[in-house]
């Protein structure tokens, strides 16, 4: 779900001037609330490039797409549709739930725009107390929209979730709407020029006011920054 084209070699000041007159020019962008309900972080992602046929190809051509198969892992509050109160009946004192998913996207290389959809499992501590949550408590299925367009075409490292609805397996009916930002990573270098993200490097994300924000140890695989995706109910 990264974008294939975020990097710049001009100055932070001039790129945060370009994100704000984008902003007046057509409106503002979807907020999040402080405290996002769930936060994904992208731990893999397999991607290819298809020509506008449908074939596999090894270069960005007109008219083609991207499409990418990534596993994500994070959280999600108690209270929340993918973490319910009845999960409490298994972990009192439970404050988050962990929750895995496979995502798959195709996004159109002219617009940056496309469909994603995917799976998820909701899961707890189970009978190891040493290791990371794995007792699945919910699975389901998930789609939407998805708006890789201002990173695509280098106006900002976000991306957007919308029109989001996931299923829950087993309960015929239950659904419930979601959306989503993505935050993908970078790093600055000592001019102010934005790159892209290195294992050995600080590296940052930006928040909707163009500020930046510094990635954290947690939200780094085998010490590489993470693509986030920040999700609202």
């Amino acid at each position: 779900m990264t974008s294939i084209c975020w990097k710049s070699a001009v100055t932070w000041s001039l790129l945060g001037l370009m994100f704000l007159l984008f902003i007046l020019m057509v409106g503002p962008l979807p907020a999040l609330a402080a405290s996002p309900d769930a936060v994904l972080y992208e731990v893999t992602e397999d991607m290819y490039l298809k020509d506008a046929a449908g074939n596999f190809v090894s270069s960005v051509v007109p008219g083609g797409h991207r499409t990418a198969v990534a596993q994500l892992s994070g959280w999600a509050k108690v209270g929340t549709p993918l973490c319910p109160h009845a999960v409490l009946g298994l972990v009192p004192r439970a404050k988050k739930c962990t929750v895995n998913a496979t995502g798959a996207d195709d996004l159109s290389l002219d617009t940056g725009k496309g469909t994603l959809a995917g799976t998820y499992a909701v899961v707890v501590q189970g009978d190891n107390d040493v290791d990371a949550p794995e007792f699945v408590v919910m699975t389901g299925t998930f789609k939407g929209v998805a708006d890789l367009s201002l990173s695509m075409s280098g106006q900002a490292p976000l991306g957007y979730i919308t029109s989001g609805v996931a299923t829950i397996d087993g309960q015929p009916g239950a659904s419930f709407k979601f959306t989503g930002t993505f935050r993908l990573p970078f790093s600055v270098d000592v001019s102010g020029g934005r790159h892209q993200a290195r294992r050995e490097l600080d590296a940052y994300y930006m928040d909707d006011h163009g500020h930046l924000k510094k990635i954290k140890d947690q939200e780094r695989s085998l010490g590489v920054p993470t693509v986030k995706l920040e999700i609202e109910f």
